[in-house]
């Protein structure tokens, strides 16, 4: 029989050789582009412009010089060099707090009154009100709650209140809980745990008229903060006011701070760096997260003193409340009208009066 029988299939032959080739290729320009990058690193200049290359050979520029031993050396032109650091720019922060809000109309409970027979008393006597604000951390450090917190079991800051079965009577009434907790001025925890009291430049722990101060730059007292808030919102709180979130209106003062920085610390820089640390800590709490701000140049700007900017916090905050009266409440409102990005101003701005509620969609009423 004559022809091609071979009882065996010949498959084709794969052509591996323009892939190879490709791959040879591709593998020699990423070293080649490596090791360009590491190589032209120190001809790398850095201008207000920009960047560019600086590179001898190219430029005729004499880069070694030979000793007379025959010694090759780099020569190096001197240049004068100087950094400036700016003033701190909050303007790129991104606003996430603020919207899907609803009116609140509270009143306020002091913190000797919480217990389950007093907050009865207020919860009947709410009127047009729907909200309770349970003031549960005051500038005594002492909480009111039997706090399992570990910093506050371990340095005896829990009260006894079962504030847990108080909330979830609350709510089972349709009445809204709030708490309020002041941060910084804490005679307890600055006394009892003297490594996180606010200290002066000259390490001397720092007290004034409020009471002892704790320091706002230290981790550990930002985690303390944060922890007291998820216990809070663990129970079911509605809503946590952040009191205090201030320095202490002493101008001129110099203090020493646990957290170092390159860039100098200004009242301005330590706060606003607490408020972004904790307002991102607790995005995630399921509460709607407030804060209480105490001067009149922090409404409308920053308060370079305290530290306070309702501008900033605005951005990171839910809502901003303040002590005020019923001839300041529309200015006020004016003021943050003009600052918020997110949600309605009418929502966002919770003026504190005492007496008669004033004409606007959220207040709380304090004795």
């Amino acid at each position: 029989m004559t022809g091609n029988n071979s009882e065996f299939y010949r498959g084709k032959k794969k052509r591996t050789g323009p892939a190879l080739i490709a791959s040879i290729v591709v593998l020699s320009l990423v070293a080649f582009v490596i090791l360009l990058f590491y190589g032209l690193q120190k001809y790398i200049v850095v201008t207000g412009d920009g960047l560019y290359l600086d590179i001898p050979l190219l430029s005729g520029t004499k880069i070694t010089d030979t000793d007379e031993d025959g010694t090759v050396t780099r020569q190096f032109e001197q240049v004068d060099a100087e950094l400036i650091v700016g003033e701190p720019d909050y303007t790129n922060i991104k606003a996430t707090a603020g919207e899907n809000l609803s009116a609140v109309k509270a009143v306020m409970v002091p913190a000797d009154s919480i217990n389950a027979q007093s907050v009865e008393t207020y919860a009947a006597s709410l009127g047009e009100g729907d909200t309770l604000l349970l003031d549960v951390k005051t500038v005594t450090g002492m909480l009111v709650w039997n706090s399992k917190v570990e910093l506050a079991a371990g340095y005896g800051t829990a009260g006894s209140v079962d504030l847990a079965a108080i909330v979830s009577s609350l709510k089972d009434k349709d009445i809204r809980v709030a708490a309020r907790i002041c941060c910084f001025v804490d005679n307890t925890l600055a006394s009892r745990y003297s490594q996180l009291a606010l200290k002066t430049a000259d390490g001397t722990a720092f007290s004034d008229e409020n009471g002892a101060w704790l320091d706002p730059t230290n981790t550990i007292v930002k985690g303390y903060i944060v922890d007291i808030c998820k216990e809070l919102a663990d129970m079911g709180v509605d809503e946590i006011v952040l009191n205090g979130m201030r320095m202490p209106e002493t101008e001129g003062a110099s203090f020493s701070y646990s957290a170092s920085s390159t860039a100098e610390q200004t009242p301005q820089t330590v706060i606003s760096a607490f408020a972004i640390s904790v307002a991102r800590s607790l995005r995630s709490a399921g509460v709607t997260l407030s804060v209480q701000v105490g001067s009149d140049s922090a409404m409308s700007s920053v308060d370079t003193v305290t530290g306070q900017s309702a501008g900033l916090f605005l951005k990171m905050f839910d809502r901003v409340y303040r002590t005020s009266s019923a001839e300041n409440v529309s200015g006020e409102l004016e003021a943050i009208a003009g600052q918020i990005t997110l949600g309605e101003a009418k929502f966002r701005y919770v003026p504190m009066v005492s007496g008669d509620a004033p004409d606007t969609e959220c207040w709380v009423l304090v004795d």
